[in-house]
């Protein structure tokens, strides 16, 4: 059984990047593949459900459209978790086929892909609550090899896709969480190409913005390394941290290695930052969305 997401206008209603740093440990996890290491929460399925302690964070990303605990009720108890995924490990893997679909329960994550040269180039960041992959909803036959790595130790629930799209057909409402997740993150996608002619230090004060929109309120530190930054936003590391070190001289940043913002109404006008594109209500408020068997 599969599960197909009509999408509609109203009108259509009315009937009108780092070179040098090679991934080497994969975490696939759900999966039980042969080269994946062994030990740390990641070799056998561990069939938990979600402790409650876990379940408010996946709805705490407002960046990803998610919804109230009733919506997702029905994912909770299908989750198996997985824990102590290492910094620098692979999550998911969509040159490969996966049976599984993966939520961010704890820690940081990004999505990215390596150019021939090997540069990185980092798309998105995941943090707790985000859906993992969900651009393989809007592109389930694109074969861009993209990698989703840990940035911390993370905690992940995975879910088997036949399971969830049986949960979809039996509540509407997780579909409909599901795709506006995945509109925001090809929004995401969207603003990285708008930024490519920006000058660099708006660039770096678009992302540090965009990224304080996603941490829980009043959060002032970052938890990125320039050089992460840098594979975000197209810059070499030398460039960022020339605009890192304006930052700084500006009062917008604290004068520690670590990226602590201290004026964060002056970082948004540099940025000339609108979070409009990371609330889903902006862009769906005009559509009506069908869940079809």
């Amino acid at each position: 059984m599969g599960f197909g997401l009509e999408v509609r206008t109203a009108a259509a209603a009315e009937g009108g990047v780092n070179a040098g740093r090679n991934w080497k440990r994969h975490a696939f996890v759900g999966e039980n593949v042969g080269h994946a290491p062994m030990g740390r929460g990641y070799g056998r399925a561990d069939c938990r459900e979600a402790p409650e302690g876990l379940r408010p964070r996946l709805t705490g990303a407002p960046a990803r459209g998610a919804v109230g605990n009733a919506h997702l009720e029905p994912i909770w108890k299908l989750l198996k978790i997985r824990g102590g995924i290492g910094r620098g490990e692979i999550i998911a893997d969509t040159g490969r086929s996966s049976r599984h679909f993966t939520v961010l329960l704890e820690g940081m994550a990004c999505m990215a892909t390596r150019h021939e040269d090997g540069a990185r180039q980092i798309y998105a960041f995941h943090h707790r609550g985000d859906f993992l992959g969900l651009h393989g909803l809007l592109h389930p036959h694109s074969t861009e090899h993209i990698e989703v790595e840990a940035l911390s130790t993370c905690t992940v629930g995975t879910i088997d896709r036949d399971v969830l799209e049986q949960t979809i057909q039996r509540n509407p409402a997780v579909g409909r969480t599901l795709w506006r997740a995945a509109m925001v993150e090809a929004s995401i996608f969207r603003q990285r190409l708008l930024m490519v002619r920006w000058p660099a230090m708006q660039r770096i004060a678009h992302l540090l913005c965009e990224q304080l929109s996603r941490l829980e309120p009043g959060t002032r530190m970052i938890p990125l390394n320039q050089i992460e930054v840098a594979d975000t936003v197209g810059l070499s590391i030398v460039h960022a941290n020339r605009s890192f070190q304006e930052l700084r001289k500006l009062g917008v940043l604290a004068e520690k290695r670590c990226i602590e913002v201290v004026d964060t109404k002056r970082l948004k006008e540099l940025a000339v930052f609108d979070s409009r594109y990371l609330d889903p209500s902006e862009f769906l408020s005009r559509w009506d969305l069908r869940i079809e068997a």
